[in-house]
């Protein structure tokens, strides 16, 4: 197992601000998260993957992180109804396993740009579906650090949220499918297209920044009503493409993303009389 201090953190987000961490560690199979256990146990223990929608304090973070990038990779097919998934597997590499297996409803995946397990504890979603409709059992790391399988009833799921109060992180899932659910060939690549088309996909962001204040207007689609679209501070800036997405042009800060943030809720709280939530959890 690997295990980096005072490691700059920047590399480890997707957008590529943050100052440096304490420790992190780097388990790469069960033996390796056993051997965390103690470390799971902290309340301020910090569980990251790739990085896609987490962003770190200037200062650092001074507790524990542990990384599951390393974490073996896996995907199966198990019997006539379950995809056995890795937390570490990219959501993209999942909808693309399924694809290739005529298996229908995880398309949508392909539009996010994590991995499994964080797209778990944010119940992250793309094109109209969440990644909890599919699922079926997950492994977690409980807030004991054990090793615990639980079944989808065994968790509060809404809206680009899990509570995860008794646990601490996922390691691996069983989706569930239907085999008779129609397949379409075109579909992944239209999602694909719609996605490189509409998305900053080769620039460095988090994702998406605020949720969606409700199921009939998207945060994106009020930001560019507001006309913040030209919204800039230090060297974070909205996005041209997908004005929910903020890019870092290379000299961005954590603090220059919060002041942004800041002052785009405010102006739409002034605006329209609504209060954005923001997606992206800074650390």
């Amino acid at each position: 197992m690997k295990i980096e201090k005072n490691i700059s953190l920047k590399k480890y987000t997707t957008i590529r601000i943050g100052g440096n961490a304490k420790v992190i560690y780097f388990p790469e199979n069960t033996n390796d998260l056993k051997k965390l256990e103690n470390i799971f146990t902290k309340s301020d223990t910090l569980i990251i993957g790739n990085g896609s929608n987490i962003v770190f304090k200037d200062s650092g973070y001074r507790n524990d992180l542990i990384c599951l990038k390393r974490l073996k990779k896996s995907l199966s097919i198990i019997g006539s109804k379950n995809i056995y998934a890795s937390a570490g597997t990219s959501c993209a590499r999942l909808a693309k396993y399924a694809h290739n297996n005529h298996i229908s409803g995880f398309e949508f995946l392909h539009g996010i740009p994590g991995t499994i397990g964080g797209s778990l504890k944010m119940n992250a979603g793309a094109f109209g579906s969440e990644i909890w409709d599919l699922v079926e059992f997950v492994t977690v790391v409980n807030s004991k650090g054990k090793l615990v399988k639980l079944s989808k009833k065994d968790f509060r799921v809404s809206y680009r949220k899990v509570d995860m109060k008794r646990h601490k992180a996922f390691i691996d899932v069983y989706f569930k499918f239907n085999k008779n659910k129609k397949f379409d060939k075109k579909l992944l690549n239209s999602f694909m297209n719609k996605r490189t088309s509409t998305q900053p996909i080769n620039q460095w962001s988090s994702g998406c920044i605020f949720k969606n204040p409700n199921g009939k207007v998207s945060a994106s689609k009020i930001i560019d009503q507001a006309e913040l679209t030209v919204s800039r501070v230090g060297g974070i800036y909205v996005s041209k493409k997908h004005c929910n997405y903020f890019i870092n042009d290379g000299t961005g800060t954590c603090k220059n993303l919060e002041d942004l943030i800041m002052a785009i809720k405010k102006d739409i709280l002034k605006q329209y009389n609504i209060k954005i939530e923001k997606e992206v959890c800074i650390y």
